[in-house]
Order: structure tokens, then sequence, then C-alpha cells
């Protein structure tokens, strides 16, 4: 039997418009908050603390310290093999420890009185520095027992970046880890609002240079550690104050892949409205006050903050990673975040499974031909039978062992969202670990959008509307995208939406339409069954010399499909016929790369501009772009590689690890300049 996931709400649509569509189940109503009547994210906390109160709710592990290793790495100068010595540093960490629900509660209590002994009051704001931890969670809802506001800031960011934050959202106090101390005391004398800093460090101490910092940051601001502020608090007890629904709750700073970060303004109910949607339809799939989700994406992302609240709301236990210490291979003495947590559901976004994807079957490719043969024979059969719902489990301890054991072997589903991901890497996953789930999501709608459900065996789509939204496409005639065929720019309206931009009335206006339409600016398509197929991103869709329209991001996440490449960043405009690309290649494998092809060459740095390599690779990406049907307009004219890894730290990646479009083009421009020299273009 067909499933149907969203319903047309009568009296809807137009030639213009499709008709609006809601979540099958809440089809006469919109979620506007958690149950029993939760508005204010601070009463997630206070559910399980009055439910369940010594039950675990948030885990971390300490850094007990480093381990230092040598690697020899072998490499070719001159047609010679040479070996040259590298050091690597390793973390050790403990197990996990956990707070109860009612341990958290107190010492949230606690930190919010703290705040206020420290002279901050209701809607003050708190500007949070700092990685994905527990302590950036108990930061966040001690702010919250109080009715002050939090700000985000991704870790990574940099000066400037920070310096904006901080006086545009005119920020009181400012927590962060000691290790982003030094970045403070190089601005502060440029910070116009901040009066109090908290800080916490890791058990093993500090990072050199950060004692010194902290004590020019002294000289400036009052500055205490969080059991400091905490001990305060308890001191002077006081009971929590809670803001009212409608009030914001968050300033949260998008990853800014175009300009400066826009400061979107998100109240508490919106936040609870997605938490209460979500539960309308994953409770069958969990086991609550009992399974456990692993977080460490960036906490300043939308996307890990709305699953993080409606976990603590919802008695879905929290374990804390970090990206460097996921897996047994990036630690030593102990056991990687992932194998340590054994978690029941785990986040990422495309980045972490393509890569994870990529060494996988790179493994099976070294493998013999009946090894190879049994393991992409069974990822198809898997996928077939979970689509015709048929039994497909006994594969798992069979072919999939060994992938699921490194994952600790308990993973229901896995989550992605963030950017499209490619299908391939859905199907894999699937097969070979759990079911993956898109998500579809963004900072002005609270988070949420869109999500499938563990149960759906379909792929190329992102699910149906949550809950708390309902959706319509719109035209976008320029592009050839028409609500009669079912394709148009997606709009929301819903409780979740955002209260606007900070100190931007204009871009506001621009965003929302008077009667509540937040326009997403992405392309969707309804499925058969109800679902939103996100098929292009309108500000990404350029017009070649022949009038046909490529859309970038629906490229670059085919051309991911090659096993070399990294990333890739695709190039377009109105003088091509075809597009071009920037092709991103760790250096640590460009040679080995070379080896494999028979390339020749004398130094490694020397491959990426190599003629033959770079039309090595070309030819992959242009078999790639056949095997998926990609038309001629969408096939890659020409590419240069860039070794450097792409990251957010050296600012080719946002936070959130989307493309930085601009950034990558000025790093690259001899190499553009390169190829639209050899496509017969002129210089831009």
């Amino acid at each position: 039997m067909t499933v149907i996931y969203s319903t047309a709400v009568p009296g809807t649509g137009s030639e213009t418009e499709t008709p609006t569509r809601r979540f099958h189940t809440t089809a006469d109503r919109m979620v506007d908050r958690a149950q029993p009547n939760i508005t204010n994210i601070y009463g997630a906390l206070l559910r399980g603390r009055d439910f369940k109160p010594d039950v675990n709710t948030l885990g971390k592990r300490d850094v007990l310290g480093t381990v230092t290793e040598e690697k020899t790495v072998q490499h070719k100068v001159d047609g010679k093999m040479e070996q040259t010595t590298k050091e690597w540093s390793f973390f050790k960490l403990g197990e996990y420890k956990w707070m109860t629900y009612a341990q958290a509660y107190e010492f949230t209590k606690n930190l919010g009185a703290g705040f206020l002994q420290m002279g901050l009051k209701p809607n003050d704001r708190v500007l949070i520095y700092a990685p994905t931890s527990r302590e950036w969670q108990l930061c966040a809802f001690g702010s919250f027992s109080q009715s002050m506001q939090i700000v985000t800031a991704y870790d990574t960011l940099g000066e400037s970046g920070l310096l904006h934050a901080l006086n545009q959202a005119k920020v009181d106090l400012i927590f962060l880890k000691a290790d982003q101390m030094p970045v403070l005391a190089r601005i502060m004398d440029k910070v116009e609002t901040v009066k109090h800093v908290v800080y916490y460090q890791d058990l093993y101490g500090m990072p050199k240079g950060c004692e010194e910092a902290i004590e020019k940051v002294k000289a400036r601001f009052s500055v205490l550690t969080i059991d400091e502020a905490h001990d305060l608090g308890k001191a002077n007890a006081v009971e929590p104050l809670l803001a009212d629904g409608n009030d914001i709750a968050l300033v949260m700073y998008t990853s800014g892949s175009t300009g400066k970060p826009k400061g979107v303004l998100i109240s508490h109910q919106g936040v609870m409205s997605v938490a209460g949607g979500i539960q309308e339809f994953i409770q069958p799939y969990l086991v609550y006050y009992h399974d456990i989700v692993l977080s460490y994406l960036p906490l300043s992302h939308v996307l890990a903050f709305f699953v993080d609240v409606y976990c603590i709301y919802s008695g879905l236990a929290v374990g804390y990673g970090t990206p460097r210490t996921l897996t047994d291979e990036s630690v030593r003495e102990c056991q990687g975040d992932i194998k340590a947590l054994r978690p029941m559901v785990m986040l990422g976004v495309p980045q972490v499974w393509n890569t994870i994807r990529a060494g996988m079957l790179k493994q099976v490719d070294k493998s013999s031909w009946l090894v190879r043969k049994l393991f992409y024979g069974a990822v198809e059969l898997k996928n077939t039978l979970r689509e015709y719902n048929m039994p497909h489990n006994f594969m798992d301890n069979i072919v999939f062992k060994k992938t699921r054991e490194a994952t600790g072997g308990r993973l229901k589903f896995v989550i992605t969202g963030g950017a499209p991901i490619n299908r391939n890497v859905q199907r894999l996953m699937t097969a070979a670990l759990c079911p993956m789930i898109q998500g579809y999501g963004m900072t002005e709608a609270s988070g949420l959008i869109a999500v499938q459900l563990p149960s759906d065996s379909t792929f190329n789509n992102v699910g149906s509307p949550c809950p708390s939204v309902e959706m319509k496409l719109v035209d976008v005639p320029e592009a050839k995208y028409f609500a009669r065929d079912g394709k148009g720019e997606i709009w929301i309206r819903g409780p979740s939406i955002f209260k606007g931009y900070l100190d931007n009335d204009e871009l506001t206006k621009e965003t929302i339409t008077e009667d509540g339409w937040l326009k997403t600016g992405d392309i969707g398509e309804w499925t058969e069954q109800g679902q939103i197929s996100i098929i292009d991103r309108r500000k990404n869709l350029v017009k070649l010399v022949s009038g046909e329209y490529v859309a970038l991001e629906a490229l670059e996440s085919t051309y991911k499909n090659s096993l070399f490449i990294h990333n890739i960043c695709v190039f377009a405009d109105s003088r091509m016929t075809q597009p071009c690309a920037v092709v991103n290649i760790d250096e640590n494998l460009i040679a080995h790369m070379a080896d494999e092809a028979g390339v020749h060459y004398n130094n490694p740095s020397e491959i990426a501009s190599n003629k033959e390599f770079i039309a090595y690779v070309l030819a992959d990406l242009q078999q790639v772009a056949k095997r998926n049907n990609l038309a001629k307009q969408e096939t890659l004219a020409a590419i240069r590689i860039d070794s450097e890894l792409w990251s957010p730290e050296n600012d080719r990646l946002t936070p959130a690890m989307k493309l930085k479009r601009s950034d990558i083009c000025d790093y690259n421009n001899d190499k553009l300049e390169d190829m639209y020299a050899k496509m017969g273009l002129e210089p831009c």
C-alpha cells in the first residue's frame, strides 16, 4: 500500500502556487508547542526533572591528556622514493560521565542565578563562543532559566566575525572555552558592550598562551570560571524566571556562506513547536529515557541545537563528542566517542557521510572479486527488500557486521542535514549501517522544515513537512519551474518561523511576506507520496550562453560520487556552454592516486598542476556525469585541482561545512583564469 506523507489543505492553491500541504496526521492544524503546553525551552528540562529526575540526560568525557606519535610518510622526489617523519597528536579520553535531570536542573538554576548576581538582567544577551560540549548547553539553559537570550558564534569564527556578533547583538556576557581566550584578548579593545566573561577548560589543562590571555582579559572584564559563576548563584539562590513563549530565546548567526553572518531572531515557542512537531511522528522508533544520541555537530548551528533540545525534552540522553575524537583511529589508549557511547541515533552533514562512504568503498575495492560482488549485491538486495517491506536485517551480521560494529552496533537510524545528500551515499549507509533519513531545515524556521521517517524506504527526497509548518511551491518562471508541474520555490508558514533579522528590517520584509510566508530560496518538487525533493537553490541557478540553466549545488552533489575527490566547487556563468570546477583532493592522497594512475612525477607538490593528472581526474568526473545521465551542458569542460584541504579554519567552508564560493573563487583565482583561457573565454 502506498503511504501518503502529506495532505493538501482544502481551498488552497492557484495558477502560480501549488496547494498548501501539511503533515498527514496533523492536516487540520500546525503544532505550536510541545506537550503538555511547553512553550519555553527551559520547560524541556523541567519536564525531565519532574518526570524522571534520576535519569541521565547530559554526558561528557574528560580529556585526560595527549599522546604524540611519529609517523613515516613516503613520497617521490626526482623519481626516487624518500621518507619523512611527522609528529601527530591524539587525545586520550575518559569514560562518559553523566548528569541526571535533577543535577542538570540544579546546576543551570544556580548558573542563571550567578549571572544575575554578576549584574545581568532578563533579556540581556549571553554569547557562547565554544565548541559543542555539555558546558555549552549548561550555559544556554542557565541563561534561559532567568529569561536571558543566547547569541551563538561558531568556535571556528575568526576575529572579525566574532567582533561583529558581539557588537551587533550588544552582548553583556561572553561564555567561552579557555582555548578561545587568546582570540578575545586580541579583539577586546574593540568590544563595545561586554562586561563579563565566563570560561571553562579541559581537565588536563590549557593550551599554551591561554593563561596569559586570561590575565590580559581580566584587565578589561570581570572574569569567572563556570564553577565560580555556579557557586555564586548557589550562594544567592533564586527560582527560575521563564520568558514568554513569544520572547526571543536566541540570536542565532547563520554560517555565512555569502557575506557577513545574519543574526536570526528565534523565539522560545519557535523551538518548542519544532520539538512538539517531532514528537508527533518519531515516538514509535525510539525508547525514551533509555536511548542515547551522539551530539558532535556545532551547537551554534540550528540543526544540532534543536535536536539537543528535543532530546532533553523527550528523554533521550545526549552524549557529547567532537569531530576529532569520533573514531578509534583518532584517539589513543581509549575508544573513540562512537564506540564509547554506542548511540542509537547520530547526526551528520553530507561531507561527513561522503568521507565515510569513500573510506568504506576504498576498503571494499581492495578485497577480492568475490567479496566485492557480495558486498555490492547485498547493498542492492537489502535496499530492494526494505522498499517492499520484506525481511532484510538477516544480512547485518553476515555482510555488514564490521561496519555496524564500528559505530557501536546499536544505531537505529542516522540523520543527515545541512545540505542535500547524494542518493548513492544514502543507499549505501542505509544498507551497510542503518536507515539514513534526510532532514531539511534552516535557521529561519527554528531548524526543521521537513524530514523523512525512519521507515521511509524512498530516496531523493527530504520527507514531508514537519507538523510545525505548512508548505507550498511558488512559480519561478525565469528558471521554468511552475506550480502546475508540482515544482517551484518552497514557501513555509507556521509557529516555528523566526521573528526577523537583527537590525535588518529591510531583509526581513524581503524574506517574509505580509501574510507570514517564509521564502526559503530553495526549489522543490512534490513527489506522488507528498514528500518534498530539493532540486535546486534559487541563487545557485546559473543561465548558460545557450539559455539553459544549471544548478550548481545539484551538480556538486552528483560529482561527489567520484571516489577520487574530497570536495568540489562548480562554476558557471552566461559566457559558458558547459561548467568548470575547482576540485579539492587531500594532498596526503594525491601522490597515491597519481601512482595508481601511472602518472609520472618528480615531486608531490607538482602533481596538482600536472596536466596528465588533471586529465585523469577530469575523465573520471566526466564518467560520473555519464553514469548519472547528466546532459552535455551539465558535464564539466575543465577542472583545476586545489590540494589544500578545504575547511572552516581556512575559510573555504562554513562551520556547517557548506562551500564558501567567493572565498574558494578568490583563493583559486589563478586556476579559474587558467580554465577560462582553456575554454576560450575572456577573464572575468
